[in-house]
């Protein structure tokens, strides 16, 4: 489905961005999956302004979505696997294989990057270690190659591999996987394989060449792509070339990132995690974003 702007993350930076498109009736789809929000973690919020008594992270978020499907905003519970840049368009592919095209698009997914916590990952990244199919992917050309992750991200990722090589493992690093049905019909017409054990280390004298599981068993390989969780901020900047800094997006004043059209706002783009300033970044990303379409210097939001 064609929207005008495609709001990725439905934290306070996400919600608040969408409050401000759908309030100026800009077609609007909002993306995220709201019990994966680190707000939904807050046992109490007592710094937000509005709220003397405080609010649980819960209430608050609950209270957002609210407010952005008040103003037309089609809310979608689902994660982001991919975005590509098509002309003058962006589209975003769901874990459910849905596709959605947009002239804007704003990355509020909070932080980009974080570690396993796998032995050695940090010392063998870029030496068989790897975050971006796309960018890396062809380097492995008919080898043996693990994906590690048990969502949708990492399924996607495996996929896209497809083109590379057909000798692909994904490894859960988790109790179990979570696949979408679509996703698993995918898995299964391409022959990959899937083992459901955790990672324990990565090891390799110059490049990484073994994969420890903690049942000791070892599994030899020639590349690892990390995939756990969603598709994150940092993921996304990978695919597109987006500038980034210390795994912060680099965003302007108008919080747009390198590319015209993407703006990003929220954890993903800057070091003070609070909700005030998220939600204040979220506004500003949505004005600019409004300006942007509209073709306008000025966008005032006034009350009515």
């Amino acid at each position: 489905m064609k929207y005008e702007a495609i709001v990725i993350g439905c934290g306070p930076a996400g919600l608040s961005a969408a409050i401000y498109l759908g309030r100026a009736k800009v077609k609007t789809l909002l993306i995220g999956k709201s019990k994966e929000s680190q707000l939904i973690k807050a046992h109490k919020i007592e710094n937000y302004f509005g709220f003397p008594e405080g609010i649980t992270g819960k209430d608050l978020l609950n209270k957002g979505i609210k407010q952005v499907k008040k103003f037309k905003v089609n809310v979608v519970e689902n994660e982001v696997t991919d975005i590509d840049k098509i002309k003058e368009e962006f589209k975003v592919k769901l874990g459910n294989s849905q596709e959605h095209t947009a002239k804007v698009i704003i990355i509020a997914t909070g932080t980009p990057i974080k570690l396993s916590g796998i032995k050695n990952e940090e010392q063998l990244t870029g030496k068989g270690l790897h975050y971006c199919v796309e960018c890396d992917g062809a380097f492995y050309q008919k080898k043996k190659v693990a994906v590690i992750g048990n969502g949708n991200h990492a399924a996607e990722s495996a996929i896209d591999l497809v083109t590379f090589t057909k000798d692909i493992t994904i490894i859960s690093n988790a109790d179990n996987f979570n696949f979408s049905e679509e996703m698993k019909k995918q898995i299964k017409k391409h022959n990959i394989k899937l083992t459901n054990e955790k990672v324990s280390e990565f090891s390799g004298k110059k490049f990484l060449d073994t994969i420890t599981l903690n049942n000791n068993k070892k599994l030899k390989v020639n590349g690892v792509f990390m995939a756990c969780g969603t598709a994150s901020a940092l993921d996304f900047s990978s695919k597109l070339a987006l500038n980034i800094n210390q795994n912060i997006l680099v965003v302007d004043k108008n919080n747009m990132t390198s590319i015209k059209g993407i703006f990003a706002a929220g954890n993903c783009s800057g070091r003070c995690r609070q909700v005030a300033n998220n939600v204040g970044q979220g506004c500003n990303a949505g004005v600019n974003a409004i300006k942007y379409l509209r073709n306008k210097q000025v966008y005032f939001d006034y009350s009515r």
